[in-house]
């Protein structure tokens, strides 16, 4: 009797072992694996059978009592909570990173060259008003003034259609997401019955989760079945096996880009933080802002240069003609007339409109007053110039990028720290594995031989018996 439990405690120390051994091995295989959590045996003794007579009573041996992932639940909130800024600040860094790009300040080709030029051209045709090389100077820098300014409003205009887009993107990962985690969550519930607590459906949950929270701010809970439950500012997400749905609504107020409702019910999703709010605030304010200051100026432009043209007189004598068509830098132009004869370009203050077949010589006085509007307070209630303003633009965009970037850099360190933490915790670090595989081998070595020394025993009592 005494010898097959010394078996078969043997023989559960020997499985223990082994299965011990086969935890390293998954955890040295998973080394590179990304979001994956070291794992651990937990063992106990097993109490021996009580004995009336109340002799001692030996131990059965061991058994495993579970398979657990060693994984700070604080870390992993503190990283998500991150998540949330850095998702909304990176959105924010990479679309005023393009909006630098768009305005290509300084350059020879950006908008402060072009209208420096601009008004430059008009001096020169204040000295000869009669050249038509100077009459072609102004046309042909008007147009790169134009051209300029509609690129710029292209490029911006594209920038929130783009976020546009990647807000629809994210909608569609959400949903995955989502659906995933739910998913999952059944999976878990499923396993976590049984001694194995579902490490690995586990890691690839919060590898969702950590997606999830860098797209828009959720909240979560863990339940005592061991399924996650997430809210996004107390509305649901996923609530066991279910997911609530997402869609992309299109706004008919907002130039029908979409906006975050729930399928259900229509109600509409309240994303304060992570990236989807970041490239909404791109898409409808910022972006927004920056195009509104791109038209203010180039619709000055047009209003001022209008009304000091029209004032003038062409080599024809008439007056009363724009130079710029359009309204703003969407659909800025040179007026049609202008480019197909230049001699009406208004560079004088008189002519001779009662004799029109008489091309007047005029001057070049209105020309003088048409470049000296660069100099002219007529923005930002009458205390900046077309350059002072522009350069405030530039100015804006400047500091919020570099404050973006900032912003990007520090939440950055702070989820890289965060992170650190987790895997000093959660981390496979090899050398540790092998002092672990070195302890259960020898745990396995040492049952072994048990199994030989009951063996022996075992076979020195049959032989003495049989003598």
């Amino acid at each position: 009797m005494g010898l097959s439990v010394t078996l078969n405690t043997a023989m559960r120390a020997l499985l223990a072992q082994q299965q011990a051994v086969d935890v390293v091995a998954h955890n040295v295989s998973n080394v590179t694996t990304l979001g994956y959590t070291r794992q651990r045996v937990r063992m106990q003794a097993i109490p021996g059978a009580y004995i009336a007579t109340g002799s001692a009573v030996p131990g059965a041996g061991v058994e495993i009592v579970s398979i657990e992932r060693l994984r700070d639940m604080f870390s992993n909130f503190h990283i998500r909570n991150a998540s949330h800024a850095f998702g909304r600040y990176m959105a924010q860094a990479q679309s005023l990173q393009r909006v630098e790009i768009a305005f290509g300040e300084p350059s020879d080709a950006g908008l402060r060259a072009a209208m420096s030029q601009f008004w430059n051209n008009w001096r020169d045709l204040a000295n000869a008003p009669d050249s038509a090389a100077a009459r072609n100077a102004v046309i042909q820098n008007g147009q790169t003034l134009a051209f300029v300014a509609r690129r710029i409003h292209t490029s911006l205009t594209a920038l929130r259609n783009e976020a546009n887009a990647r807000v629809g993107q994210d909608i569609n990962e959400i949903n995955a997401l989502t659906e995933q985690i739910a998913t999952l969550n059944g999976q878990i519930v499923s396993v976590s019955a049984g001694p194995n607590e579902g490490s690995d459906l586990r890691d690839q949950r919060d590898l969702a989760l950590d997606r999830l929270s860098t797209l828009i701010d959720i909240d979560y809970i863990e339940d005592d079945t061991g399924g996650i439950n997430v809210s996004i500012n107390g509305r649901s997400l996923v609530s066991r096996t279910t997911a609530q749905e997402i869609y992309g609504a299109p706004d008919i107020l907002n130039n029908n880009y979409v906006e975050l409702r729930f399928v259900t019910d229509d109600a509409a999703v309240d994303v304060r933080d992570g990236e989807v709010q970041g490239l909404i605030y791109q898409r409808d304010t910022d972006l927004e802002g920056r195009i509104a200051d791109l038209d203010t100026l180039i619709g000055t432009i047009i209003t001022d240069v209008n009304a000091a043209h029209s004032a003038g007189y062409g080599l024809d004598g008439v007056t009363g003609r724009n130079f710029f068509s359009g309204t703003d830098a969407s659909d800025i132009a040179i007026d049609a007339a202008l480019l197909a004869d230049t001699n009406i370009l208004a560079a004088a203050t008189a002519g001779d409109p009662s004799d029109p077949a008489v091309t007047p010589p005029g001057d070049g006085s209105n020309a003088s007053t048409i470049s000296d509007l660069q100099y002219a307070r007529g923005l930002v209630a009458g205390t900046a110039t077309y350059d002072e303003f522009y350069e405030g633009v530039i100015g804006s965009i400047g500091v919020a990028t570099r404050e973006a970037e900032g912003k990007v850099q520090s939440q950055g360190f702070m989820l890289e720290h965060l992170e650190q933490l987790r895997q000093s915790e959660s981390g496979v670090n090899l050398d540790e594995e092998m002092v672990q595989l070195v302890r259960y081998q020898r745990a396995y070595e040492a049952a072994a031989r048990l199994v030989a020394v009951a063996d022996e025993m075992l076979d020195t009592l049959i032989n003495r018996m049989a003598l």
